[in-house]
C-alpha cells in the first residue's frame, strides 16, 4: 500500500475513534441491559415452572378429592338406603289411633291401648297374643280446646 493511502487511512481511523468509543459504550450498555433482561427472563421461567408444578399438584389433588367424594357419596347412598329400610321395618307393625280425647286420664298407655284394641275388635281370644310394646301420644304441644286430639 502506498504511504499516502496508509496515512489517509490512519487519519480516517483517528477521526472515527471517538465514534467507535461511543459505539463501544452503547454496545456495553446494551449488553448490560440484555444481561439484566436475561436474568429476569430466567427468574420468570423459574416462577412459571413453580406455578406449573403447583397447578399440576392441585389438579392431582382435585382428582383424588373427586374419587374420594364419589366413594363417600356411594357409601352415603348405601347407608341411607339401610336407614330407610330400618325405619320402614320399625314402622311395619305400628298403629296410629286417632280421636281419643286428650282429657282421658290414662296411667298406663300400653295397657289402655291393649284394652281399646280388644274392645274395638270384639275379640277376647287373642288377648293373650296381643302385646303392645310401646304407646304414646305424638310429640307436639297439647292442642287447644276444640282442636282435634293428638294421635296415639
Amino acid at each position: 500500500m502506498p504511504a499516502g493511502e496508509e496515512q489517509d487511512l490512519q487519519q480516517i481511523l483517528k477521526a472515527m475513534q471517538p465514534s467507535l468509543t461511543q459505539i463501544d459504550g452503547k454496545i456495553d450498555s446494551l449488553s448490560y441491559r440484555m444481561h439484566r433482561m436475561s436474568e429476569r427472563l430466567d427468574k420468570h421461567a423459574e416462577r412459571l415452572d413453580q406455578a406449573e408444578r403447583r397447578i399440576s399438584d392441585a389438579e392431582d389433588g382435585q382428582t383424588e378429592l373427586n374419587t374420594g367424594y364419589t366413594k363417600l357419596n356411594k357409601s352415603m347412598c348405601s347407608l341411607q338406603a339401610k336407614v330407610d329400610d330400618s325405619e320402614a321395618r320399625s314402622r311395619r307393625n305400628s298403629f296410629r289411633i286417632v280421636g281419643i280425647a286428650e282429657s282421658t286420664a290414662i296411667d298406663n298407655m300400653e295397657s289402655f291401648v291393649e284394652r281399646l284394641l280388644i274392645q274395638l275388635l270384639r275379640r277376647t281370644t287373642f288377648s293373650d297374643l296381643l302385646v303392645v310394646e310401646m304407646a304414646h301420644h305424638s310429640l307436639s304441644a297439647r292442642p287447644p280446646p276444640g282442636a282435634p286430639p293428638h294421635p296415639i
